[in-house]
């Protein structure tokens, strides 16, 4: 990527700092013992030191010095220093407020280039991450190179937060010979279909420094010695961090517009869409060749709604700035692409001026037209690139405007059991025919009426009603409609009093319910949709379903309860199956000639032992959950009454427990749940 042509001319990133926020340094490699300058740990994990084997090999690609391997695997920016902050734990994970934490500090710290070689889904809206990045981006200057993330095989709106930040240059993935990995994270941005990433970089088969007995370093081994090869945009954000270095050096007065101007404007074109590749791919001596920079560096014209027999002309401008010394007269010229990446129909983009003079140290600009009634019956994202051109540089700049396939608006209200709209409720749409962006909706106005535009398509909608949100035995209504089918302009009503009560009983009344878990499973060819409603107990539940019965695919609702007397006697019931329609109230006490009686020794090898006996009801080729058993001590014997109804199965299940486990000690749903965190996004090597 031309590395080596800058090294020529003197720059090596000397003087610059650059923050890598990741899973830790390890110092002791010959080609970073000298260049990590400052280190902070944002994390539970002991110190800096990285134990997963991440941060060392993203800090090399950016700065290392190549000194184990007589330079041959020096990184892009030897002759920059490094801040290490460890916002990664030990097995590759943080959370939110560490990785600001890290953010800030390197701040302080006066760095230059902030690598973030790590992400989560992205949202629509502005998250605290994004949120961040564009505040110390403008406030100080830094800049921001953040990975797109390694979720491209899942289609379009995959790049990650906070790769998806406004001010972050957002890097793609690519081999040596420029083709896009699979796995690299695709625009549109979520929420308002803006150009993500920015750019893309080498992060396929990338060799770099090895932390020995890390994570990584112990699954794909060392070839050759000191270094390990892996693959993923987490290998392709530092080439890039390391670039902007490189330009921070030859111009220390840039701050992160100029920097992310110069280095999208001056990329390779890799025959990929500007939500696939951005600009292009990184070529660093035409980086620092370049004077004339766009700002922005890509236009987004946004969303022309369906049907476009209105559709009208959008108009923008394409500014360009001079940061040299001499006026530049740039040559002007746009190519455009249609969804299906052919040659969009002529006119489809046009520019005001086939040639512009920028004068130095000033800008101008020229307009860019984009008219999308002229795409006739193919709708969907368009894109093109301008190319300006003049002396010795050119500057590309990516446009796209989306084309709305056949969409409505759609109005839902949710009512509460007064019949007045209410504010507690939760709420999601998910796509049965539709796929991509609009697969999955969650849904919430705190005035109780929320709109919604939707492709035309068939949707599962599924919401929960709370009388009081903290307290479920106060009250919860859910209502399902396996089968919402949009096809016009409409109003939804969900409305709590058509659900009835749920009314689950076992033989004994002395038995306190310990466990429930209503819940679904929908499916069929292309979507597979299981959820359930999070309550303590039976009591206060009701349930409705609204709309037709389901024609396609596989329905299947199961009751799931545990119900316990004393520690030694439990019930366990499962109920339900395959239907067509979910229930609308439920009632069913249970007899004893209901249940299957087993009684179970827990043994022990030793004194002074715990375990858990756990017993998983499930229907056949339709599956179930299983409750987490709680400790307890042993040898005992415990009786179950096992419910034998509507075909149901068990297994059961014994374990002796040696040291505590901090996840155990409550009865809950055999998946355990995380709070969303950030995760590293470099991956084993393999070819993309």
């Amino acid at each position: 990527m031309g590395a080596d042509k800058a090294w020529a001319t003197g720059y090596d990133g000397k003087g610059i700092k650059i923050a890598v926020l990741d899973t830790g340094i390890d110092t002791s490699h010959p080609d970073l013992e000298d260049q990590v300058i400052a280190a902070k740990n944002f994390t539970q994990a002991a110190d800096t030191t990285d134990k997963f084997g991440h941060g060392t090999h993203v800090a090399s690609i950016a700065a290392g010095t190549g000194a184990k391997s007589a330079g041959k695997y020096r990184g892009v920016a030897p002759g920059a220093k490094v801040l290490n902050g460890k916002v990664l734990d030990d097995t590759g994970y943080g959370d939110d407020s560490g990785i600001i934490g890290g953010i800030e500090w390197a701040a302080e710290q006066g760095a230059d280039v902030v690598n973030l070689s790590l992400g989560g889904e992205d949202t629509p809206g502005l998250d605290p991450l994004e949120a961040t990045v564009n505040r110390l981006s403008d406030e100080k200057g830094v800049l921001f190179t953040i990975a797109a993330g390694n979720s491209g095989e899942s289609g379009e709106a995959t790049v990650d937060s906070p790769g998806s930040a406004e001010a972050a240059l957002t890097v793609g993935s690519v081999d040596g010979d420029d083709q896009l990995a699979d796995s690299s994270g695709r625009g549109p941005r979520v929420g308002d279909g803006a150009v993500k990433p920015d750019v893309t970089a080498p992060g396929v088969d990338i060799t770099a420094a090895a932390a020995p007995g890390s994570v990584i370093e112990q699954e794909v081994g060392q070839k050759p010695d000191g270094y390990l090869t892996i693959s993923g945009t987490s290998m392709a954000t530092p080439h890039v961090a390391g670039a902007a270095a490189i330009l921070k050096q030859q111009h220390p007065q840039w701050t992160y517009t100029e920097l992310k101007g110069a280095l999208t404007g001056s990329t390779r074109d890799g025959k990929y869409t500007p939500y696939q590749q951005g600009s292009g791919r990184i070529v660093v001596d035409a980086a620092i060749a370049q004077t004339v920079v766009a700002d922005p560096a890509s236009l987004n014209f946004g969303t022309q709604q369906w049907p476009h027999t209105d559709d009208t002309p959008v108009t923008k401008k394409v500014t360009y700035r001079n940061l040299g010394t001499r006026d530049a007269t740039l040559s002007l010229a746009v190519t455009a692409t249609d969804p299906a990446g052919r040659p969009a129909p002529v006119a489809f983009f046009v520019l005001g001026a086939k040639t512009l003079t920028v004068p130095a140290g000033g800008e101008a600009s020229v307009d860019l037209t984009a008219n999308t009634k002229l795409g006739g019956t193919l709708d969907g994202a368009y894109s093109a690139y301008v190319v300006a051109t003049g002396g010795d540089q050119s500057v590309r700049t990516a446009a796209t405007v989306l084309r709305e396939a056949e969409a409505y608006d759609v109005t839902l209200r949710f009512l509460g059991r007064d019949g007045k709209p209410t504010p507690h409720y939760s709420s999601f749409l998910s796509g049965v025919t539709v796929r991509d962006e609009a697969r999955f909706r969650e849904l919430y106005d705190p005035s109780g009426t929320s709109k919604i535009r939707l492709p035309k398509g068939t949707y599962l909608f599924d919401t929960t009603v709370s009388v009081d949100p903290e307290d479920s035995g106060k009250g919860t209504d859910w209502l399902v409609q396996p089968k919402l089918d949009v096809t016009e302009d409409m109003t939804v009503t969900v409305d709590t009093r058509a659900a009835k009560p749920v009314d689950i009983t076992v033989p004994d009344s002395a038995a306190e319910p310990r466990f429930v878990a209503p819940r679904y499973w929908y499916a069929g060819e292309g979507y597979n949709i299981e959820t359930g409603v999070d309550v303590n107990t039976f009591d206060g539940l009701r349930t409705a379903h609204l709309g037709p019965e389901v024609t396609t695919g596989a329905l299947n609702q199961q009751w799931i309860g545990v119900w316990a007397k004393g520690a030694d006697t439990e019930y366990d019931v499962l109920l339900g199956g395959k239907t067509k329609k979910l229930a609308t109230g439920y009632r069913k006490h249970l007899k004893a000639a209901d249940l299957a009686t087993v009684k179970v020794g827990m043994g022990a090898s030793a004194a002074g032992k715990e375990g858990g006996l756990s017993a998983a009801g499930y229907f056949p080729e339709l599956g179930g959950i299983s409750p987490i058993p709680r400790p307890q001590k042993l040898p005992r014997t415990r009786t179950l009454h096992l419910s034998a109804l509507d075909n149901a199965k068990w297994g059961l299940s014994f374990e002796q427990y040696g040291v505590p486990d901090e996840d155990r000690g409550g009865q809950g749903v055999g998946l355990h749940r995380q709070r969303l965190r950030r995760q590293a996004v470099g991956l084993p090597s393999r070819r993309r």
